[in-house]
């Protein structure tokens, strides 16, 4: 992964002095592949161990590796294009399952009362899928498609863990669900593509996957498999903790 797709993947987890620091080097890529990690800090008000702690948070061995990466960019030895090719979209998934983070989303999905999913449109059916697997062994997890049912499910609930599914981020059903769960306190997990999107500024804990948007013809084409990447690994972490 190339150093935006990193800095949304681990965002949720940043200090605000490290935001504002990947906020500068996202800015200035060309100027940051020829600092030095003193000059930047003194640019950035900062330390270098804060640098050094962002680059880790980010998946890099440290600063050097970084800047290698910002200076192939800026040479055009590295390209980031947008072939859609199952390979790369599988690849790119299997990056950003992160251990870490499924075992904060199982701790949550173990200690709940009710487990609510949530999703529209051909994105429902692997979510569907993953729903039912949970619910055979708990017995306390449902999903759910129309919004009138969600509701009343998030309304009248408590201790309940929410994940929504969006590729795009977008949909107005699955964010006006994030903004109720928000609004009733529960826990909420999001999973979709890797970009800046409005559901997952809205949860406690964002997941990703690879698979952007590609529409041909007025069709919506964009790969569901990657969201069955991330659910199976998800499903498979939640059966090791749960037994």
């Amino acid at each position: 992964m190339l150093f935006e797709e990193r800095l949304i993947n681990v965002q949720y987890r940043l200090s605000d002095t490290e935001d504002d620091l990947a906020d500068y080097i996202r800015r200035h890529p060309a100027l940051v592949a020829q600092l030095s990690i003193t000059k930047l800090a003194a640019i950035c008000y900062t330390v270098p161990n804060t640098i050094t702690r962002l680059c880790k948070k980010l998946g890099y061995g440290g600063y050097s590796e970084l800047k290698v990466e910002l200076q192939h960019l800026q040479s055009g030895e590295i390209t980031d294009n947008d072939q859609l090719d199952e390979q790369r979209l599988i690849s790119k998934t299997f990056q950003l399952i992160s251990p870490e983070r499924e075992v904060q989303v199982v701790q949550r999905l173990l200690k709940a009362n009710q487990v609510a999913l949530f999703a529209v449109g051909e994105t429902a059916y692997p979510v569907q899928d993953f729903a039912s697997t949970l619910n055979a062994f708990n017995h306390k997890t449902s999903f759910y498609t129309y919004e009138n049912q969600m509701i009343y499910e998030l309304q009248h609930s408590k201790n309940l863990v929410v994940i929504l599914v969006s590729l795009s981020g977008e949909n107005g059903q699955v964010i006006k669900m994030a903004e109720i769960a928000r609004k009733n306190q529960h826990f909420i997990v999001s999973l979709t593509h890797l970009q800046e999107n409005s559901l997952a500024k809205l949860v406690n804990l964002p997941l990703y996957c690879f698979s952007p948007k590609h529409i041909l013809n007025g069709v919506n084409l964009a790969d569901k498999v990657p969201i069955y990447l991330v659910l199976n690994s998800l499903r498979n972490r939640y059966l090791e903790m749960f037994v």
